[in-house]
């Protein structure tokens, strides 16, 4: 049995500013760390569950977070600059047959209230992301790529926005670990780890268990998506790559029956709208 796993950072146990989750910040180190535990805790679940082969995507920012000398001695990491990793979050999720995949320190969409650091992908750039005309963040279209791979999506966990989000779009059916309940953006009730990690890991387990129970996540064909970036500057960047149609002054569209290849398109798209030109070429 394969289980493919993707980390993010924003909904990991105890982490709740920016100054945990970025290399130049004075806390990063303390967010790795935590980081680095969520996910070992979810792999023991795994491993417990008689998981064969569990590949960890480091999935945050620069993709090369986690603490490799501290990992679980049952997986193996993809780590990585996001500039290597053409499908972003879900790199490798395509290198062999996964039986299943489980989300871990995932955080609730853009424009989402009561949440650590919501957001869509790349904050700095998307607005608002819409599959078929409904909004999404990262759990659902994650998910909904993943099942046009036919793996499905069994575990999150987060914030308790995150986990509400998650349920909405995959259903009750998946196990979920609720690590803390935000206050707002930069603060949250944070559970100790010593309560979210085994609970972590019985989760992992659990799951693996309900993986014939739990329906692929998957949008009516053809898919569109849309996205709704913050300047004009950036929607014409990524207008301009292949497989895009920018159709207003800050929206693009990729339209497609193949969300794999489909989120290939996005990400190249959204990695040139974080592209900033030197002034002068402004």
């Amino acid at each position: 049995m394969n289980v493919y796993v993707s980390v993010d950072m924003e909904g990991i146990t105890g982490i709740t500013h920016g100054d945990m989750m970025m290399i130049d910040q004075p806390e990063y180190n303390r967010g790795r760390k935590l980081m680095t535990n969520d996910a070992n805790a979810a792999v023991e679940g795994l491993v417990q569950a008689g998981a064969d082969y569990i590949l960890v995507n480091d999935s945050h920012g620069p993709m090369r977070n986690m603490i490799f000398e501290d990992m679980h001695s049952g997986a193996h990491l993809l780590t990585g600059s996001g500039d290597a990793k053409p499908h972003c979050q879900l790199e490798g999720a395509d290198s062999r047959t996964f039986d299943c995949a489980v989300l871990v320190g995932y955080h609730a969409m853009a424009r989402t209230r009561k949440a650590i650091h919501p957001h869509t992908i790349a904050g700095a750039v998307v607005s608002e992301l819409r599959i078929n005309g409904r909004p999404h963040g990262e759990t659902g279209l994650n998910a909904a790529v993943l099942a046009s791979l036919g793996i499905p999506t069994v575990m999150v966990t987060g914030d308790a926005t995150t986990i509400g989000e998650a349920t909405d779009f995959l259903g009750n059916e998946i196990k979920t670990v609720t690590v803390k309940e935000s206050c707002g953006r930069n603060a949250a009730i944070c559970r100790p780890p010593a309560a979210t990690l085994p609970e972590i890991t019985q989760a992992a387990k659990a799951a693996v268990g309900v993986r014939g129970d739990v329906k692929l996540y998957t949008p009516e064909r053809p898919q569109t998506i849309e996205v709704d970036f913050n300047t004009m500057q950036q929607a014409d960047r990524a207008g301009r790559t292949a497989g895009v149609d920018q159709t207003g002054p800050l929206n693009i569209r990729i339209e497609g029956t193949n969300l794999w290849e489909q989120y290939q398109v996005l990400w190249a798209a959204l990695r040139s709208a974080l592209y900033e030109p030197a002034v002068w070429l402004q």
